[in-house]
């Protein structure tokens, strides 16, 4: 079997034994996540966990697990003419995700060789709506606010207001909040009607599995240098 056709065979089985099971049931979002080839925005040592149901480190941050960036998609409520903007995207995975799902990503990462990887990425992987910027997250995009759905990868301890001002009427903006050193955050939806916000607590999130990714990150890191 060659590794296309595993990667392929890894892919279906994501939909059905991890999402579509656990009650994702959005078509767009599964049409989305079948397009897209996770396994190239990992780094080649750790293709063969691509699709596996946990988190991966990325650079310094971790990409989430399918069915967890699949539950806070469905959170963030995407529609097709949505203008979203992709906070800490590290190497593209959810840019592209979201790409096929709206009319058009922003996309920011901080990191400056994460996001030429990035570029290349969604590139090769047709990519065509969306715009990816090396620059901080926790101003936002300014010059192309308002959004209808900001999407924040990875956790934060805090959103700035600077960032949830940039929500249109109707936005929506979804994150994952955590103290460091906690073993829970929390997913939370913050949406903006006739200029007020409103935020609800969505779900928990264990964040033990994400604090044991990035020992082995600093482990495999530290390792090899």
């Amino acid at each position: 079997m060659s590794a296309f056709s595993a990667f392929d065979e890894a892919r279906q089985n994501m939909l059905f034994g991890q999402l579509i099971c656990n009650r994702i049931q959005n078509t767009a979002l599964l049409d989305a996540m079948a397009s897209v080839r996770r396994e190239l925005f990992v780094s080649e040592r750790l293709r063969g966990k691509a699709y596996a149901d946990e988190p991966i480190p990325v650079g310094r941050s971790l990409m989430f697990s399918p069915l967890m960036l699949a539950n806070l998609i469905v959170l963030a409520d995407v529609k097709a003419d949505d203008f979203v903007l992709n906070l800490h995207a590290g190497t593209g995975y959810s840019t592209a995700v979201l790409a096929r799902m709206a009319h058009a990503v922003v996309a920011l990462e901080d990191d400056s060789a994460l996001c030429e990887n990035a570029e290349r990425i969604l590139i090769d992987a047709k990519t065509d709506n969306a715009a990816l910027f090396n620059r901080a997250s926790e101003s936002g995009f300014l010059e192309q606010a308002p959004f209808d759905v900001i999407f924040i990868d990875g956790t934060v301890p805090r959103i700035p207001d600077e960032v949830t001002n940039q929500l249109g009427d109707g936005g929506r903006l979804v994150a994952v909040l955590s103290v460091p050193g906690e073993p829970a955050g929390q997913a939370v939806k913050i949406v903006k009607n006739n200029g007020i916000l409103s935020c609800t607590k969505a779900f928990d999130v264990d964040l033990t599995v994400l604090n044991r990714a990035r020992t082995y990150k600093k482990f495999v890191f530290e390792g090899i240098s």
